[in-house]
């Protein structure tokens, strides 16, 4: 995944409570890559479990789950975005008390767990992650700048270990996440 240009890191930002999380909307078109949501997801009615997405330039070209893997496949169709990376999420197990599946997004997106969680949205990215003024954000720039458009927004969780590394602007590598804690 790659971050993208002009890019800022949100967090309690009212877009959902209890917002344990950091987020950003990251340029889809650098998503490469296979992510696994190990955890369930509640959608429209629809129980999906074990989700599992290949990413090639920046598309989901295979979907894969245990259960409801017609209706995964089926919602990234929705759209042209459906099937691009919207956002990427890291929380930190110390902060969430949410221990359990609770069949709500708002809820599963900030599940502490033993090693935190990494969620990432198909669909739609956020615009308030651009770093720059809002008022210069149009469709244009949106595009230039790798911010997906599509009416879906699905958020997919993963609880395994996972460290997460930074590439800063003089090119040095930073671990910022680890063992489920931010490092900084």
């Amino acid at each position: 995944m790659v971050p993208g240009r002009e890019r800022r890191w949100l967090g309690v930002s009212g877009h959902n409570i209890p917002s344990f999380e950091i987020f950003l909307s990251p340029d889809w078109r650098g998503t490469e890559g296979v992510y696994y949501a190990d955890q369930p997801s509640f959608r429209s009615g629809n129980y999906v479990e074990g989700v599992r997405l290949t990413f090639e330039k920046g598309v989901a070209i295979k979907t894969e789950a245990k259960v409801g893997d017609e209706f995964v496949a089926k919602q990234l169709t929705l759209d042209e975005g459906a099937n691009r990376l919207g956002e990427f999420s890291l929380t930190d197990r110390r902060f969430s008390k949410i221990t359990a599946f609770m069949a709500n997004t708002l809820f599963d997106e900030n599940f502490g767990g033993d090693q935190g969680n990494c969620h990432v949205a198909v669909g739609a990215s956020y615009s308030d992650t651009f770093a720059g003024d809002q008022s210069t954000l149009d469709d244009e720039k949106k595009r230039e700048l790798g911010f997906n458009d599509s009416a879906l927004h699905w958020d997919l969780v993963s609880t395994e270990r996972k460290t997460v590394t930074a590439t800063l602007k003089g090119g040095e590598d930073l671990v910022i996440y680890k063992d489920g804690e931010f490092q900084y």
